[in-house]
């Protein structure tokens, strides 16, 4: 939207300038005849610099898999041997590929060894985050990583400030209490020991539970197998726990993804 009203403007300008050699006019006077047309971009641009993006809403792509099936980055597709729906998985460079095949995950999330999936890559998601709205447990949270504030990274909130967290059964407990998923993500097993890192206490496991303080959240990805999230994370914001978001590096919470139409879905 931005390129095509810098476009429009550019247009504009440069119309400006001809009608002013051909007519011999000042160009002062040819960008009055035209100065109704160029309010229309103006203002839009104005909106979208000075309130859309800064208060209301922007624009993000998902930069992984970590969030599959719910988001998807640029990946392979493939089908699910369990239930026939698309799979997907990070696309891996040869010159790095490893004998143990990557794990897929499916629209109905099962995780499965990718035997077999097409080695096109698909484009990942485009979707809308909210800045207005308060976030909630479940809602898809985008924020700056507590180790590199530099980076955004969007995960599923689990866990609100004072709670305590842990993950039993594929489940996840707060207070003591067995949590129940929305609709969108009751097939996600959480995991207190991937296979990738048994051997290792995680935080949010029955052992070392996570406890949040007054101003943190604890976020985990729905490819639940993929751990890179609060329960592994060694280093946290200044002042805070090591598998903590604070309030403060919270951008925005995801409603719509809107790109590409297939994927087309309300989260909130």
């Amino acid at each position: 939207m931005i390129a095509e009203e810098l476009t429009l403007l550019a247009t504009a300008l440069l119309s400006c300038a001809a009608i002013s050699a051909v007519f011999k006019t000042r160009l002062g006077q040819s960008l009055q005849a035209w100065l109704p047309t160029l309010l229309t971009p103006i203002i839009t641009l104005a909106f979208i610099f000075l309130v859309l993006r800064p208060l209301l809403y922007e624009t993000y792509t998902a930069p992984t898999n970590l969030m599959a099936p719910t988001l998807i980055g640029e990946h392979w597709q493939g089908i699910c041997p369990e239930c026939g729906r698309p799979n997907y998985c990070s696309p891996t460079d040869p010159r790095f590929s490893s004998a143990i095949p990557p794990l897929m995950i499916c629209d109905g999330f099962h995780v499965t060894s990718a035997a077999e999936n097409g080695k096109q890559i698909h484009a990942g998601d485009r979707f809308l985050v909210a800045k207005f709205l308060s976030p909630r447990r479940w809602d898809l949270l985008v924020f700056l990583h507590p180790e590199d504030p530099s980076t955004l990274y969007v995960k599923r909130l689990i866990g609100l400030p004072g709670e305590e967290i842990r993950m039993r059964d594929g489940s996840v407990w707060v207070n003591g209490e067995r949590q129940t998923p929305p609709d969108s993500a009751r097939g996600i097993e959480y995991l207190s020991a991937p296979t990738n890192l048994r051997g290792q206490d995680l935080w949010g496991s029955t052992t070392r539970p996570a406890l949040l303080g007054d101003d943190e959240y604890f976020v985990l990805n729905d490819f639940s197998a993929q751990p890179m999230d609060s329960r592994c994370w060694k280093q946290g914001a200044p002042g805070h726990n090591p598998y903590a978001v604070p309030e403060s590096h919270i951008r925005g919470v995801v409603t719509h993804t809107y790109w590409p139409p297939r994927r087309w879905r309300i989260h909130r």
